[in-house]
């Protein structure tokens, strides 16, 4: 059995998006209502008015390193899953699932256990061997581009925390904090695709993302339409249905291709 007295949930945010708070949890307790967990949201002074939910401040806003450290080092449990807040939990978890891998990330004294499931022509920001004696879980190379990264995972708290350097924005963390991980001998686990797994799905089916640079994509509202949860779009632009028909043509080409005109336009615009 996973120890679940040493997890926790930690919905990471800051008190900028405050107004996402309310239909993640809405989410969250309509679809894991039974989350053996205790759930905590790291926040900088505001809190979330529900008696489920454990408020952990960090005073005012610094810098995302510098107020994730602030968080961290209140909460108590050792294996910490982190959810961003708008990830979005549309469907029930698997429990068997997370469990068998929150029991692996122990026995293996790994620092991270990825949850979210990519294609395999993401292999290449995602790079892994399959583990021979559990053939769902996979040990990440060093040499991904992603090794470490924010979709949902379960992390060792103190092997988090000796990644993360003050100063540093979440995407900084993610390609920086990926480059720090190879000079270590730390193990880098993750669930492996599967076709009963859809896409960047693992034990937690969650919208990846909500928002975009402060924008509401259009399949969260969508989605909250669906399962009757109050989403206030006031306070925020909302994707147009051009922009959405654009995003929707480019993640339909080949991962391949998408990456290559990324690059392209990346050259174009310096």
């Amino acid at each position: 059995m996973a120890d679940v007295n040493n997890t926790a949930l930690l919905v990471l945010s800051c008190d900028k998006y405050s107004d996402i708070w309310k239909p993640f949890f809405g989410f969250l307790f309509r679809n894991w209502n039974d989350c053996p967990y205790p759930v905590y949201l790291g926040s900088n002074e505001q809190t979330f008015p529900d008696k489920r939910v454990h408020t952990i401040c960090s005073g005012p806003a610094r810098d995302w390193s510098n107020d994730t450290l602030a968080i961290l080092k209140q909460i108590p449990q050792q294996n910490i899953i982190v959810l961003l807040e708008d990830y979005f939990v549309y469907a029930k978890p698997d429990q068997l699932l997370l469990d068998r891998s929150i029991e692996l990330l122990a026995e293996n004294r790994a620092a991270f256990m990825r949850l979210a499931c990519f294609p395999s022509d993401h292999f290449e920001d995602y790079a892994y061997d399959t583990m021979e004696d559990y053939p769902e879980f996979v040990v990440t190379r060093k040499e991904a581009r992603y090794r470490v990264n924010l979709q949902a995972g379960i992390w060792n708290k103190e092997k988090l925390m000796s990644l993360i350097v003050p100063g540093e924005s979440p995407w900084a963390f993610e390609t920086e904090g990926t480059k720090r991980s190879r000079a270590t001998d730390e193990v880098y686990l993750g669930v492996k695709e599967t076709k009963g797994l859809r896409y960047v799905h693992g034990p937690i089916p969650y919208l990846c993302t909500a928002l975009s640079r402060g924008v509401w994509m259009r399949d969260a509202i969508e989605l909250c339409k669906e399962q009757g949860i109050e989403l206030n779009t006031g306070n925020r632009p909302i994707e147009t249905p051009g922009e959405y028909r654009k995003r929707k043509m480019y993640h339909s080409m080949p991962y391949g291709f998408r990456k290559y005109m990324d690059y392209i336009n990346a050259r174009l615009k310096k």
